[in-house]
């Protein structure tokens, strides 16, 4: 400890090139005992207190926790991965990029119809609320009851049937409430009605969020709504924290996320990746550490949205679905890209998107080291290379907007986003699959 501090004095001197006023007194006895002369005699002195900040660094490095030392490598490994992204090509391959049906859903006097039907409704139904039929919900649990969040706030035109029908599935934290209150499903929308007079809210009749699946292999889409993996994880975790601070429970969620969180003293995702995801850290327990990790790659049950990942939802759709994506990073863009193929026109704006479900978030809930976010990534890379391959199958995602989004996770992720393929291989989560089915 007397080292440590003489160390942090030093460095205090050498930022503010003063004098060293308290370094004497850091020292076990009077400094005169280091003297020749037992006279004032400043450069023996300071001889003496690098000799033990030396000796203070010597011991550091040899007892260097794993933490640091993966720090260290880490900051290094990612420069070289983001010099190396400079270079790298995104684009896809022929085939990836082969979009071979651009035919509209529906010609555009039908599309007219039934965006005119939706205007009247979103302007006088008031706060009615309607279930759709052909629930695939209730053909799986007939005793169950589906959520009210899967109620839409106006009927289902009779001409609307499965196979014209677009699904959407709700990823966690990737701005899911906000696509949802535009497309008239109940979720936390802050005013009554945010329904925006669209194709795309007309023709979405289910929804599968969680392990609540409402959603038919015979849908024309499943529209995707999706977002950095890293910064999708970033807010799950705050998500999570503010709902233990909210209130006490004894549900096993809550028991678990607990157990995660405050258990573990994990303050922030930077603290739990720095702390806990690090192999040999000696900064968290063997069993927070292992919670971590199984938490993080959606194996176990901590954090409901790290739970229900990319991989559960990509896996919940059938292997030929026909995909679409509205990026979270480029609503705007994307929605009118879906409307477009299906029929409608590409006139949503910025001024229609509301922001809904957010709060303002601290500096330390947002702040992730670059050694934090090369073991998120890491760990996160099954993930991140699934969110890849949803990209790459949608429909309205061009070559531009591929590329694009991979340039934004370089920033985030640059070696898995170059990558295609991961050191671990993918979890097997069959079992969550089929018991949300």
């Amino acid at each position: 400890r007397q080292l440590s501090s003489i160390i942090r004095e030093l460095i205090r001197i050498g930022v503010s090139n003063k004098q060293p006023t308290d370094l004497p007194t850091m020292l076990p006895n009077s400094d005169s005992r280091y003297r020749k002369d037992g006279g004032s005699n400043n450069a023996n002195r300071n001889k003496v207190l690098f000799c033990c900040a030396a000796l203070a660094l010597s011991l550091a490095s040899i007892k260097l926790s794993g933490t640091n030392r993966f720090l260290a490598i880490s900051n290094a490994a990612a420069e070289d991965d983001l010099i190396k992204a400079e270079t790298f090509s995104f684009d896809l391959t022929d085939e990836e990029n082969d979009i071979t049906d651009t035919t509209p859903l529906f010609d555009s006097s039908f599309a007219e119809y039934l965006k005119k039907g939706l205007s009247w409704y979103v302007a006088n139904a008031g706060n009615k609320h309607f279930f759709y039929p052909d629930s695939n919900f209730h053909k799986t649990w007939p005793k169950a009851d589906i959520p009210y969040w899967t109620k839409k706030r106006f009927p289902l035109n009779k001409y609307i049937t499965p196979g014209k029908q677009t699904c959407f599935m709700h990823v966690g934290k990737a701005g899911g409430s906000t696509i949802g209150c535009l497309l008239g499903f109940s979720l936390h929308c802050d005013t009554n009605n945010q329904t925006v007079t669209s194709l795309l809210a007309a023709t979405t009749a289910h929804a599968t969020h969680r392990c609540v699946h409402d959603c038919s292999d015979e849908a024309a889409y499943n529209l995707f709504v999706v977002r950095d993996p890293l910064t999708r994880a970033l807010s799950a975790f705050n998500y999570g924290k503010q709902k233990l601070l909210e209130k006490n429970s004894t549900s096993k969620g809550w028991v678990r996320d607990k157990e995660l969180i405050f258990d573990c003293e994990f303050a922030s995702l930077n603290d739990l990746a720095e702390r806990g995801l690090v192999k040999d850290s000696d900064n968290a327990t063997e069993e927070c550490r292992v919670r971590s990790k199984k938490a993080l790659l959606g194996i176990e049950t901590s954090l409901i949205h790290w739970y229900y990942n990319y991989q559960y939802y990509y896996e919940m759709v059938s292997p030929d679905a026909n995909i679409v994506v509205i990026r979270n990073e480029h609503i705007v863009d994307d929605w009118n890209a879906v409307e477009t193929l299906l029929g409608g026109d590409a006139d949503f704006t910025q001024e229609h998107v509301p922001v809904n479900n957010a709060r303002e978030k601290k500096p330390e809930e947002v702040y992730l080291s670059d050694a934090a976010k090369v073991v998120l990534c890491e760990t996160l890379c099954n993930e991140i290379q699934v969110y890849k391959t949803i990209l790459k199958r949608a429909q309205n995602i061009k070559n531009e907007q591929y590329v694009q989004s991979m340039q934004q996770l370089v920033t985030s992720c640059p070696k898995e986003a170059m990558e295609e393929s991961c050191p671990d291989a993918k979890p097997d989560i069959r079992e969550k699959v089929d018991g949300c089915y």
